[in-house]
């Protein structure tokens, strides 16, 4: 079976004599946060995420997660996870998978380096980690979909779509075609459109049959992500995204070397663009600037740039990144 990296969680999977079942009060707050990733992916309601102070603390919801789960899967009730209870969660089929790094190395089977703990991080700020996260034009963006949120108005949303059609165009067509070949074909030819075929100030489609925040068209999407190989697909295309960013990110900031700082900026990317985090950048930066006073002005250069009505999360996201425990200030992929 694969492993997480995190000792406890692979000392139970491998059956390891001497690892302890995970339960309440457990100190380890790694492999409870892991639990807490797969058990949400699994429906299981009220579980901390990655964002909240309570993430790696085993409580009473997570208690009652497990119990909960044990009850559906006809397994010994209990509130805490030994080798068979961890072996079933693992495996059973995830209805609102999370890009944690438990289900992305023990289930899809990723390695978990420091380019995807940097895009699972984001896509936490994103839609709460989930493949099926969607937002319908809030932004007047139109349909954004998938961990990275892949938006229609800025013409990433084929990219996506793209991915999905050149994986398996047969799955494509099951799922966004409902079997209908050229129906799957012209959603690819609509979002390649101008704007991603939306009108760009209302976020309103131009085609009321390619109408993706509303049904069916919102179904589909769902489908897909629950639809093991396009969640690989989505996670090999955002590394894809990241890695691009990555190498322009170095061109024009190469002092910028540590996992916070260059998972900061590729966050930036995402949300602004290579060409708008560049400009962030360049706007406040100065020779010299030791690296905390560079990163805090990008961050309120960010937030000045942005709607009045998403400040304050873009605000609270550039925090998240400067503060973050899950990353670190050593070197970028060491």
């Amino acid at each position: 079976m694969a492993q997480c990296g995190i000792p406890r969680i692979d000392g139970l999977l491998s059956g390891t004599n001497g690892v302890s079942a995970i339960g309440p009060r457990d100190p380890d707050k790694a492999a409870i946060g892991a639990l807490q990733d797969l058990l949400a992916g699994l429906g299981q309601p009220g579980l901390p995420g990655l964002l909240s102070p309570n993430y790696g603390t085993f409580g009473p919801a997570t208690a009652q997660a497990v119990r909960n789960f044990c009850l559906q899967q006809s397994l010994p009730p209990q509130d805490s996870v030994d080798y068979q209870t961890l072996k079933a969660i693992v495996q059973a089929p995830a209805g609102l998978p999370i890009a944690s790094r438990s289900y992305l190395t023990l289930v899809l089977d990723f390695p978990f380096d420091s380019l995807t703990k940097v895009m699972s991080v984001t896509a936490q700020m994103e839609g709460a980690g989930r493949f099926s996260a969607q937002n319908r034009n809030s932004d007047h963006a139109g349909l954004s979909f998938g961990l990275i949120q892949w938006a229609q108005k800025p013409g990433r949303l084929t990219e996506i779509l793209r991915a999905f059609s050149t994986a398996s165009s047969e799955d494509f067509t099951r799922i966004f075609g409902a079997g209908d070949a050229g129906l799957a074909s012209a959603l690819l030819i609509h979002t390649q459109k101008p704007k991603g075929g939306i009108d760009p100030a209302s976020g309103q489609t131009t085609d009321p049959a390619f109408d993706l925040i509303a049904e069916p068209w919102t179904s589909r999407f769902r489908a897909a992500a629950v639809f093991m190989p396009f969640q690989e697909v989505q996670v090999r295309t955002a590394l894809k995204d990241f890695a691009r960013s990555l190498a322009v990110i170095r061109q024009y900031a190469p002092q910028l070397k540590s996992e916070r700082a260059v998972g900061f900026m590729l966050d930036l990317a995402n949300q602004f663009g290579d060409p708008g985090a560049r400009s962030v950048y360049q706007n406040v930066q100065k020779p010299g600037m030791p690296q905390d006073e560079l990163l805090r002005a990008i961050a309120d250069e960010s937030v000045e740039r942005i709607q009045d009505a998403f400040k304050a999360g873009t605000q609270a996201r550039r925090n998240h990144f400067l503060t973050t425990p899950f990353l670190s200030d050593g070197p970028f992929g060491s």
